[in-house]
């Protein structure tokens, strides 16, 4: 249970996920970069969030989009330099805004300079920091295919989770832990206040052991050996515990956010306790692949009962299709059924850019219209396999994370696609898409919906440090209230296509409404929300 006395800023923190590439260009080169970025402060701020998780803006090939990294200590140039990235710090913390960043800590660009000397040397101390074997095993990627390539210009084969081009770290050896400590510490010097460790479950902290001898129900490699490896929780451990002290040492307190890749609550719930992460990302909850409010209503009573601490509440990400296409299939009433649950519920609230305006999915017509280095590695994989063109691009879509990834909708952007240097662009680019500045001006916009929600968030203690005194379902609609001392929020969403009568006690305050029809019953519209307040007497 959560108390005064173990409040941390995080919890009473709105996070909102900016994918660079794709948020504002700063410098008209049609990339998103940290002046840009720096110049939507006050729209951050005039929305509400205080807080932000930016992507990864190292300098890279971008094969994965900047997750495959070349050089820890510094920007890449499509984004800036390090002194727009200190500025933007500086401009973002002069608002009350925290900052995370994306740290990528299994493996590295083949460009990196340790994986270069380590092809070029094999008698340099680099070789012990990747995986080189003879020939490969039978772990496959999970990007498909062979997790081995065979090095450049040489004999051996080295493993790579994900891409060829992006090589896995030797999490046995001291000095690749002691390299990404001073990772760490070097952006922690530079004001950042906390990380969000990108899938830190698949540190390979047991190097190459047995083989996945399993298959799911698509076929595909279930990987029993290769992620969760033993000696996993002491890696991650050691992390978390030099960046407490690190920052505990100078006055400040960091947010620790772990994505561990898994869908089921009992293999993410280990991951988050005192002395490992503050919170994981609850696949659980917010991947599922299509809407079901009974599904969600169990996934939260079971975040309830299993997890140490918050859960993170989200339904968006750089990494899945958006909510708006994939959950409310362009119902404007249902996202906003879902925003309210996604702020009021009891957890970390993360949101993702253009969320706030309902973006859908970005739907590339061919193969040649994807970025994605994972859709066009399975439509490679696929055609290898003989499926026809069509076949291959329906695998490809189905792999597909540019559907989240198209350019933030500013009405005085001139395009609409990932950046002008993007082979589509002004061609296949989606039209009428919600723009930002058409739902500021509209006071019955998804817009002013969020920012009403995340005010209510940051003014009512309850909806930060609250527990549940009821969380239950009925008939479609979900009721759950926070308490935090006598303070209590009611807050009543519809979730069915049918009105819904609800109970409205006149002597509540009603904090925030959507879809109220008031009468004998009151009802809620489909899709509607209530927000109410009271205050119980205290002995």
């Amino acid at each position: 249970m959560l108390t005064d006395t173990k409040h941390k800023w995080w919890q009473s923190t709105v996070f909102y996920e900016i994918y660079m590439a794709s948020f504002q260009d700063g410098n008209g080169d049609g990339i998103g970069d940290f002046k840009g970025l720096t110049s939507r402060l006050d729209y951050l701020q005039d929305l509400g969030v205080n807080g932000l998780w930016i992507t990864p803006f190292y300098p890279s090939p971008k094969v994965d989009n900047g997750y495959d990294v070349a050089d820890y200590f510094n920007v890449d140039p499509d984004f800036g330099s390090l002194e727009d990235f200190d500025h933007f710090i500086e401009k973002a913390h002069a608002r009350g805004i925290r900052v995370i960043i994306d740290v990528v800590l299994n493996h590295v660009s083949t460009e990196h300079a340790w994986f270069r000397e380590a092809v070029s040397n094999p008698e340099s101390k680099y070789r012990d920091y990747f995986f080189f074997q003879d020939e490969p095993n039978g772990w496959e990627s999970f990007f498909g295919g062979s997790a081995w390539e065979k090095e450049p210009d040489g004999t051996q084969v080295y493993y790579h989770k994900f891409a060829p081009e992006q090589a896995d770290l030797n999490w046995q050896n001291k000095a690749v832990r002691d390299d990404m400590l001073r990772v760490l510490k070097f952006w922690l010097d530079r004001g950042v206040d906390g990380f969000r460790l990108d899938v830190i479950n698949f540190l390979s902290c047991n190097g190459i052991g047995e083989e996945n001898l399993h298959r799911d129900s698509k076929g595909r490699q279930i990987h029993d050996h290769d992620i969760d490896q033993p000696g996993i929780y002491d890696c991650i451990s050691e992390i978390c515990d030099f960046v407490r002290d690190y920052s505990a040492r100078r006055g400040k307190e960091s947010f620790l956010v772990g994505e561990v890749g898994h869908e089921e609550l009992s293999k993410l719930a280990p991951y988050q306790r005192d002395d490992l992460l503050d919170v994981v990302f609850n696949f659980n909850l917010g991947s599922m692949g299509s809407f079901d409010i009974g599904e969600i209503h169990g996934q939260l009573v079971a975040m309830e009962d299993q997890l140490v601490g918050l859960p993170t509440i989200f339904f968006n990400s750089h990494d899945m299709a958006r909510s708006m296409s994939r959950l409310c299939h362009d119902n404007a009433e249902q996202a906003a059924a879902l925003a309210a649950l996604t702020l009021m519920a009891k957890g970390v609230s993360f949101l993702y850019f253009g969320e706030e305006i309902g973006m859908p999915d970005y739907i590339p017509q061919s193969v040649s219209e994807m970025q994605d280095v994972q859709a066009v590695n399975h439509y490679q994989l696929a055609l290898a396999e003989g499926k026809s063109i069509s076949e291959a691009y329906d695998k490809a879509l189905e792999e597909c994370r540019d559907k989240s990834r198209l350019y933030m909708q500013w009405n005085d952007d001139k395009f609409s696609g990932f950046s002008r240097s993007t082979p589509w662009i002004g061609e296949t680019a989606p039209n009428n898409l919600p723009k930002v500045e058409e739902q500021i001006n509209d006071p019955d916009s998804l817009w002013h919906w969020y920012k009403t929600l995340i005010a209510l968030r940051r003014d009512n203690p309850a909806l930060n440090f609250g527990n549940y005194d009821i969380l239950s379902l009925e008939k479609g609609l979900l009721t759950f209230a926070r308490r935090r001392q006598n303070k209590i929020i009611h807050i009543q969403i519809n979730f069915s296509d049918q009105k819904h009568p609800v109970n409205h006690n006149p002597s509540h305050e009603v904090l925030a409404s959507k879809g109220l029809d008031l009468g004998e019953p009151d009802y809620l519209l489909p899709f509607g929300t209530l927000i109410t307040r009271e205050v119980q007497d205290v002995c």
